[in-house]
């Protein structure tokens, strides 16, 4: 009798192809997805992060500043020990790098993020593949995860770059922590343990590498049991929790520390289930979204979610022995979004961006199921999750759309959480700044009454009816601003100067002096002071702040400015003529200075 042979099938013809040819259409997905990004402005936190930020044009103020200490979490509504504080170390310094390069142009910032989306969608294609995802699957995954409107966030907005560039980094480590299992170098230990420092001085997310690397290793060791020994999956997680503590360890030295709040068990689950309806279903996006956090409370739609969770994680647990791979997606999804959930206490609420990492485990679980089903569901599968990811494509491209004007993105956020009392108070300072001043004035009541307790917006208030020349109205809002802070110098000195233009000399004058017991450096107060009391002829008094204001600020031109109109007045030219010269140092080609000078030269 013939002994039969057997034939193992050929590979699919997608495994053939070489890797650069993925490459390509990686690159060139992202660059349809996200082109238009590059020409987004900057916005919100991006204007007191970067444009306002004075520390990134120094390499020496970068490593002051951000690498030797802690950044405090910025808040308008909470104090600085609620907020605790970051350590973030090659964040800033991936700003740095790019405000050396490209200056304040906001198309390169763009560009690096849109440079970290694309990388990291490489890398999530070589590690699916790694772990024996065939090539269709791994690449169908990864164009499926690089097109998700969640992810809008993360790469459209430059301030939140923290999280693709701490992907990128668990991403190098989780690669490293297969090839350590497969080839067992030192190198690749070293790597993994390197990446993982990295991804943890990019982001506190870092620390989902423990989880993550344990889950890879589950599978790896699923996929190939012969090349994976215990010894190595023990040095591995050591490896990774030597990182972690080393991090934490240096994040405690250099005093930065979290920010204080109950956890949330009860929130927990309908967090969650809320985010993955953000990625499954983006209707209304917003860039502000503490008000959705769920309420901590026990109530019957937290108990629901929490059995739905239970069963999702079961089904897990279920598929891990039929279909790992969904498993793994499943596992990977349940680990991204937990310290978002309200394991861990943050003052921000919920944001769409710390749904980034997880969402690639909604795309891994959407590719493998289909892959795993039988025609003609399959082919059903196919065609529906082909009309989901058309829809995501357009609904991400009207949301980078909305990135194209801070006032635009704010109102479109509006949409999503109308209760939001940041947005509004965002929205108020941008129509102020482009001269909408009625528009900015009913934003900034919104603000307020979403949160009477906002000084910023009272303040702001303030700023927008001295504009109108409203001086009563901006009276009554500074007043507001200062019974919440009674010590904000800058909008007492705002009060002082309407106080001034709305004749109340006493007043201005006792909130003046008032500013200066408060804040003795002052130059502001010293210069107004002084212009008051010139008008009401104390010509010496005058005299005397407007020098006090050239001794606490000697850069500042506009004391010298009042000073040499006061000496002009007051018959003394020489002194006068020496002051507008020096006027002409700190600003130069100054066209009123350069008139009093040629005047006083002809004169005297």
């Amino acid at each position: 009798m013939a002994q039969r042979t057997f034939r193992r099938p050929a590979p699919h013809w997608t495994e053939t192809l070489p890797f650069w040819i993925w490459l390509l259409v990686i690159v060139a997905w992202t660059i349809f997805l996200y082109g238009r990004s590059l020409q987004a402005p900057f916005v919100y936190d991006d204007l007191d992060q970067i444009v306002r930020n004075p520390n990134l044009a120094s390499w020496h103020n970068i490593f002051a500043r951000f690498l030797s200490a802690p950044v405090a979490f910025t808040s308008e509504l909470r104090s600085a020990t609620e907020n605790g504080s970051t350590y973030r170390p090659l964040y800033w310094l991936s700003l740095a790098l790019d405000r050396h390069l490209w200056g304040l142009n906001p198309i390169g910032f763009h560009l690096t993020n849109v440079l970290l989306h694309t990388i990291n969608g490489v890398l999530l294609f070589r590690l699916l593949h790694r772990l024996h995802f065939a090539a269709i699957a791994a690449a169908s995954v990864t164009l499926l995860w690089l097109s998700l409107p969640i992810n809008s966030e993360a790469v459209a907005w430059i301030s939140a770059r923290a999280y693709p560039l701490c992907f990128f980094f668990l991403l190098l480590s989780l690669l490293a922590t297969v090839l350590y299992i497969e080839k067992n170098k030192p190198l690749t230990l070293i790597a993994a343990f390197l990446a993982t420092v990295a991804a943890l001085f990019s982001h506190e997310s870092g620390i989902l590498i423990f989880p993550f690397a344990a889950l890879v290793i589950l599978l790896c060791s699923r996929n190939e049991p012969p090349a994976l020994k215990q010894r190595s999956a023990f040095i591995l997680l050591a490896a990774d929790l030597t990182a972690i503590a080393f991090f934490f360890i240096l994040r405690h030295a250099v005093g930065a520390h979290s920010a204080t709040g109950p956890s949330a068990l009860w929130g927990f689950a309908p967090t969650f289930w809320k985010y993955l309806g953000w990625i499954l279903l983006p209707i209304h996006m917003s860039v502000e979204r503490s008000t959705s956090t769920p309420a901590n409370v026990f109530s019957t739609a937290s108990a629901l979610a929490w059995m739905a969770l239970i069963a999702l994680i079961a089904l897990s647990v279920y598929l891990w022995k039929r279909i790992p791979s969904a498993a793994f997606g499943v596992a990977w999804l349940l680990i991204a979004l937990a310290p978002f959930c309200g394991i861990v206490f943050l003052y921000q609420g919920m944001g769409e961006r710390f749904a980034t990492i997880a969402s690639a485990g909604v795309a891994i679980v959407i590719v493998v199921l289909i892959a795993a089903s039988r025609p003609p569901l399959r082919t059903i599968l196919i065609v529906v999750t082909a009309l989901w990811a058309a829809w995501g494509i357009f609904r991400l491209e009207a949301r980078l759309s909305d990135w194209d004007s801070p006032a635009q993105l704010y109102r479109s956020s509006l949409t999503a959480t109308p209760n939001s009392p940041t947005l509004w108070f965002n929205l108020g300072f941008t129509l102020r700044e482009s001269g909408d001043l009625a528009g900015a004035i009913d934003a900034y009541s919104n603000s307020i009454r979403f949160s009477p307790n906002y000084e910023r917006a009272y303040s702001s208030l303030g700023e927008t009816y001295a504009r109108m020349n409203r001086f009563d109205d901006a009276r009554a809002a500074y007043q507001q601003a200062l019974a919440l802070q009674p010590k904000d110098v800058g909008t007492a000195l705002n009060l002082a100067v309407v106080l001034h233009q709305a004749g109340h000399s006493e007043e201005a004058e006792r909130e003046f002096r008032r500013i200066i017991e408060l804040a003795p450096n002052n130059s502001a107060a010293y210069t107004d002071l002084g212009v008051l009391l010139f008008q009401q002829k104390k010509t010496e008094e005058a005299e005397t702040m407007f020098l006090t204001a050239i001794d606490r600020n000697p850069s500042d031109p506009t004391p010298y400015s009042d000073l040499a109109l006061l000496y002009q007045q007051s018959g003394h030219p020489g002194l006068a003529l020496a002051l507008y010269r020096k006027l002409l140092i700190l600003r130069p080609n100054d066209p009123e200075a350069i008139a009093n000078i040629h005047r006083l030269e002809v004169t005297h």
